[in-house]
């Protein structure tokens, strides 16, 4: 046994590590009142809307996201469309002398690492190459420019981020940049892309093969 010390320890690190990490994605606390008024009262004095008008809408679906909270994970379809240019306004953003898509590149840029730091993360982003292959008569629901589907481990990640000094400095560089559709989806199943699992199976079949044979070589 003394051989596979290293190994036991490398295991009982990593069950730990797994066990803590699947804890952290079980539901938890539904956000308070007392912190849904803080997070959207941060937004209304800080995220930059390029109007007043997106500005009320915003805060009244976010408002209603807040309060709906459940305490589980949450799923975020983002669903972006570029404008022809930057749009006016008082934030920086306005005079940014890129496209829209370069403003968006600086955007996620910004956002994606604290993000990340947090526990949320992309599931998957893309670029729309062509028009819906089904449905899109209405204008407002076809030509997308860009599709993004972001796990936050709750909402309080979802807001935390909205919220955070560092994400406000480049935020009007995507509310500038696009007209978007935030779209909240509750889990109900995610299958991973089956290159990673037979990827994951081939490297755990090989360790298991790898430990017999010096179970074996131990053994005689």
């Amino acid at each position: 046994m003394k051989r596979f010390r290293f190994e036991l320890i490398l295991a009982l690190v990593l069950g730990v590590l797994t066990t803590l990490y699947w804890h952290s994605q079980e539901p938890g606390d539904p956000l308070t009142k007392a912190e849904s008024d803080r997070y959207i009262a941060v937004i209304d004095a800080k995220f930059p809307f390029p109007t007043a008008e997106l500005k009320t809408a915003a805060l009244i679906r976010m408002r209603g996201f807040a309060e709906r909270d459940d305490g589980r994970d949450v799923y975020m379809l983002n669903l972006l469309r570029f404008h022809p240019q930057m749009a006016s306004g008082p934030a920086p953003a306005a005079q940014f002398k890129g496209t829209p898509a370069q403003a968006n590149v600086d955007y996620e840029d910004n956002a994606v690492p604290i993000a990340l730091k947090s526990g949320s993360f992309p599931i998957f982003t893309g670029y729309v190459s062509e028009p819906n292959a089904l449905g899109g008569e209405n204008a407002a629901e076809d030509n997308w420019s860009r599709i993004i589907v972001m796990h936050y481990p709750s909402r309080r990640h979802f807001f935390e981020l909205l919220t955070d000094p560092v994400y406000l400095a480049k935020a009007d560089y995507k509310s500038y940049a696009m007209h978007m559709a935030l779209v909240p989806v509750k889990r109900d199943m995610v299958i991973p892309d089956f290159r990673h699992l037979a990827l994951f199976g081939a490297i755990l079949l090989f360790l298991l093969i790898a430990l017999v044979r010096a179970l074996r070589r131990e053994a005689k």
